[in-house]
C-alpha cells in the first residue's frame, strides 16, 4: 500500500479509532501521528528519527494488522449496520420528537 486514498484514509482511520489500541505503542503513536494529527509520513520520520521508509512500513503494517481485527471481530461492520438501522427508525414519519432524540444520543455514542 504506497499511497492511502482519501476513502481508505477515513477506512483505516475508523478501523484505528476501534482497534488502535491493540497495536503496540510505537505502531499507535506513527498512526495516532498519521491518522488523527494529519502528519505527513517526512514530518513523522523526522519527529520519531527514522526513514520515512520505516515510517511507510509501520503504516502499511497496521493498516494490514487493523484488517485482520475487523475481519475476525466486525466491530465496526455492525456499528455501521446498527447505525444504519437506528437512522431508519428516525426517518419513520410516525416518529416521535422523544425516540428521534434519544436515537441520535445513542449514534453520538457508537
Amino acid at each position: 500500500m504506497a499511497k492511502i486514498e482519501l476513502q481508505d484514509f477515513v477506512k483505516y482511520g475508523k478501523l484505528f479509532e476501534v482497534y488502535g489500541k491493540l497495536l503496540s505503542e510505537d505502531r499507535q503513536k506513527i498512526m495516532s501521528l498519521y491518522f488523527d494529527f494529519n502528519m505527513t509520513l517526512a514530518e513523522i520520520a523526522n519527529e520519531k528519527n527514522i526513514s520515512r521508509q520505516a515510517v511507510l512500513d509501520a503504516v502499511d503494517k497496521s493498516c494490514h494488522k487493523l484488517e485482520e481485527y475487523e475481519s475476525v471481530l466486525k466491530v465496526v461492520e455492525k456499528n455501521q449496520i446498527l447505525e444504519e438501522r437506528l437512522r431508519e427508525i428516525c426517518d419513520d414519519e410516525g416518529c416521535t420528537k422523544e425516540i428521534k432524540s434519544k436515537v441520535e444520543e445513542i449514534l453520538r455514542e457508537l
